[in-house]
């Protein structure tokens, strides 16, 4: 901040000199100076929780469930951000959702019954749901974690594949 004296006060502010009057200037309350946009953030975890793109809303990203193209088809973002231990954070939102649903399923079977829970009938169930949920949930903690990633760290241009004719082979949907 720019400090300066008109002989009698100290300014804080940023300020300019118009004549003999002195004018601050104000933040505009509007602006958001974290650079956060709540409705963004929430568009693209929407967009997460589709399977499709969290910066354009492009469907096609998975060539199988589990099988995801190295980049977006329409807007060539790569998901692979350059990070070594990027896939952790898709891990640690697959394991919490996993967990979440297990845990939830349990509560509502023995609020349901309660209070006669049948416990054994609980145990099997939901070892029965522990095996498949991680891989249920999979493709979409890993969109979502993208969104996450695209709030915290916005798009660069390091972050795009290409474009147009210069797309790789491997952000077509198709490919193999």
């Amino acid at each position: 901040m720019n400090r300066r004296s008109n002989g009698r006060d100290t300014f804080d502010a940023p300020h300019y000199h118009h004549g003999n009057r002195l004018h601050l200037l104000m933040a505009d309350p509007k602006e958001n100076p974290s650079g956060f946009e709540f409705r963004q953030a929430v568009k693209r975890m929407g967009r997460g929780l589709l399977r499709h793109c969290p910066n354009c809303g492009s469907g096609g990203l998975f060539r199988r469930w589990v099988m995801m193209c190295d980049s977006c088809p329409k807007c060539h973002l790569t998901f692979d951000r350059g990070e070594q231990d990027a896939f952790m954070g898709g891990y640690v939102v697959n394991f919490v959702t996993a967990e979440f649903t297990i845990a939830l399923i349990a509560l509502t079977v023995v609020l349901q019954t309660w209070p006669d829970v049948p416990w054994n009938a609980l145990k099997w169930g939901l070892i029965l749901v522990m095996v498949p949920a991680p891989a249920l949930t999979y493709p979409f903690a890993k969109t979502v974690w993208l969104a996450i990633d695209l709030t915290l760290r916005p798009v660069t241009g390091s972050d795009l594949a290409g474009h147009g004719a210069n797309a790789t082979a491997t952000s077509e949907p198709g490919a193999a």
